[in-house]
């Protein structure tokens, strides 16, 4: 049987009770079926991680003991930002999916000038708790051991406003991302454009704060598409799969 891992973002110690309630007493009861007495584990936002067991289950959520700290799967070795022009609806929560499942440590939305999104400043709040939602459940499921931040979306111009290192993702230059690969970069940005690609002002403002514009492979990859593939690829590289 598969172990179930949840995230529980509060400090603990063995042998104290904790309270499991709201969404993840809900997946639990009634989505996983925990039983009495089952163990499962569950990781916090320092890394910790632990064992707990179910004493009881009841409409007002899941009361459990911590049994025993165990190990936890390491963070990634890359610290990387994901710099994400935003794409419509299930595009963008397959991007933060599938980024946070490759280890990414942050991302940070974007409005670029073809970007067909448009994020009335009262959805933003509702828009940030969904996609750390998807990033906490990501997190979850692939055992890694912290959670991406998601940062405020903010405009290309302000993004723009100092000098970034990293890489921009641009189809007409030559450079590719072996290029990059003996550099053995730790810490730095990956720029992905909208569905409707970068307009040459936003390739102009991009280029202006030192990012290293690449072609990434023969095809035009559709925007949700990018970001894990190019992490993919980086780790096999010199990260994570290495």
């Amino acid at each position: 049987m598969r172990l179930i891992r949840i995230y529980y973002p509060e400090t603990t110690e063995i042998g104290n009770q904790i309270f499991i309630e709201g969404d993840q007493a809900h997946y639990l009861r009634n989505v996983l079926r925990a039983k009495t007495g089952q163990q499962i584990n569950f990781f916090n936002h320092i890394g910790k991680e632990y064992s707990i067991e179910i004493q009881e289950i009841s409409k007002k959520g899941i009361q459990a003991k911590v049994i025993n700290e165990v190990d936890s799967n390491p963070k990634s070795t890359l610290e990387i930002t994901l710099v994400q022009s935003l794409s419509k609806g299930e595009r963008m929560d397959y991007t933060v999916q599938k980024a946070t499942e490759l280890g990414i440590h942050k991302i940070l939305p974007i409005f670029s000038e073809f970007c067909e999104v448009k994020l009335p400043a009262n959805r933003v709040e509702k828009k940030l708790k969904h996609w750390q939602s998807i990033a906490i459940n990501a997190s979850e499921q692939s055992y890694r051991p912290d959670i991406p931040e998601i940062c405020n979306p903010i405009s290309l111009a302000e993004y723009c406003n100092q000098q970034r290192k990293g890489i921009l993702l641009e189809p007409e230059k030559n450079q590719t991302i072996s290029d990059l690969a003996k550099l053995q970069w730790q810490k730095f940005d990956i720029v992905v454009g909208p569905e409707g690609g970068w307009s040459p002002k936003d390739l102009q403002q991009l280029e202006s704060t030192g990012l290293t514009p690449i072609r990434f492979g023969q095809r035009i990859l559709r925007t949700e598409t990018v970001a894990p593939a190019i992490l993919a690829a980086i780790h096999s590289l010199w990260g994570d799969f290495v």
